[in-house]
């Protein structure tokens, strides 16, 4: 299954490129990490020619580049624009179930790095 990106996000990818003069770059997407809460995102601009293991996608007019690893747990997932009254940015709604981690606080989402779980 492909990564998609809304709409919405679409628009706002294109904002962003264009400002920096970097219409013609790709979305990178990668899995920044896992917790207690689960995976950890990353993205940025990519300029540079893609990896050769690495997957392109395209949606709404973005071009979007993962590397296998990433992939392989990121497949089907949806790039979103999220604008409310709490934040507003980019968000990854990931369909696939989070890896088994071997996080034995209890603190759930809310565990500390002091506890050895990445959390905040």
């Amino acid at each position: 299954m492909p990564i998609t990106v809304t709409e919405k996000a679409a628009r706002e990818v294109g904002t962003l490129l264009a400002g920096q003069g970097k219409a013609g770059a790709m979305l990178r997407l990668w899995v920044a990490g896992a917790g207690c809460g689960g995976l950890r995102y990353g993205m940025g601009i990519d300029e540079k020619e893609p990896e050769k293991d690495d997957s392109i996608f395209e949606s709404n007019g973005v071009q979007v580049v993962i590397d296998p690893q990433s992939l392989s747990f990121m497949d089907g997932s949806t790039v979103k624009w999220v604008d409310n009254a709490e934040n507003s940015g980019f968000d990854i709604e990931n369909p696939n179930p989070p890896p088994v981690s071997d996080c034995n606080c209890g603190g759930g989402d809310g565990c500390g790095a002091e506890d050895g779980c990445g959390g905040s």
